[in-house]
């Protein structure tokens, strides 16, 4: 049996031999276990390629696309608007700082000389009306010059003996009016004996562009009894309103609007103009 397999084995043939077919297989076809060699025109690798697919829109469909982009972008500036702070005023200019002040000053110089005033009165001239102390003026400065004053207005005046002071008294005659001048006699306390003892001396007309004043106070007062008729150039306004101002109480304390007791009458009759002058 040993012989007989011996000749079997040297009488093979060499193409036959199984490891020469695996190596020539081998040579031509990759291992199924080993990775197959890299040639060194792989080592080069580019970046895989993106395809990108481009479609034809017509002008009608891009409008509303750009018209959408817009309000887009309009909405993202109105809210990048509305979350960033808002700045602080920046300084004025010294010069246009010092013009709005004297834009300031002008208005109120403006209103203070045409159309409102404000200023203190003192002395018993306007007892009881007025207390001699701490009352203060609201004037009208549209009545100045006398214009549209009548008979019981309180009026605002520059004194004919004192020009630096200022006067409030009543007016009792207009341009044209006759006024019985009288002096107040002894000081009385009682208000009708002091009404009793005024003499009535003579009568004057009041001359064209002057009005006549006095005060509530005759015997206490410095008004045309003595100086005479007052030039309507110096009148400076109607008072309108009075106050008492104090710091407990605050400055419009008592404050009230002034009206005109006088009321319009008839014209004397021929008897109480012939009275009249047998007083003379």
């Amino acid at each position: 049996m040993s012989s007989l397999y011996r000749l079997r084995a040297i009488t093979r043939p060499h193409n036959l031999s199984p490891h020469r077919s695996l190596t020539r297989l081998s040579l031509t076809q990759p291992h199924p276990f080993r990775p197959s060699p890299i040639s060194p025109a792989q080592t080069n690798l580019s970046p895989p390629q993106q395809s990108y697919s481009t479609t034809t829109t017509s002008p009608e469909n891009t409008q509303p696309q750009h018209q959408h982009r817009q309000q887009n972008n309009h909405h993202d500036q109105n809210q990048q608007s509305q979350n960033e702070p808002t700045p602080p005023f920046p300084p004025l200019h010294p010069l246009r700082l010092l013009l709005s002040y004297l834009k300031l000053l002008a208005l109120a110089h403006l209103i203070w000389n045409n159309l409102l005033s404000l200023a203190p009165a003192q002395g018993p001239s306007m007892l009881a009306t007025y207390p001699i102390t701490g009352t203060w003026h609201l004037t009208s400065r549209l009545s100045r010059l006398g214009r549209n004053l009548s008979i019981g207005d309180i009026v605002t005046f520059t004194l004919p003996d004192r020009p630096s002071a200022i006067g409030v008294k009543r007016v009792i005659g207009l341009p044209g009016d006759y006024v019985l001048i009288g002096t107040p006699g002894p000081a009385a306390d009682d208000a009708l004996m002091l009404q009793s003892s005024i003499t009535y001396q003579h009568k004057q007309q009041v001359p064209e562009g002057h009005v006549y004043l006095v005060g509530d106070n005759l015997p206490a007062s410095n008004d045309s009894r003595i100086f005479g008729p007052v030039p309507l150039g110096l009148i400076r306004g109607k008072v309108i309103a009075s106050m008492e101002p104090s710091f407990t109480r605050g400055p419009f304390a008592n404050f009230e609007w002034v009206r005109n007791p006088m009321k319009k009458t008839e014209p004397p009759t021929r008897e109480e103009v012939l009275a009249a002058r047998d007083l003379e």
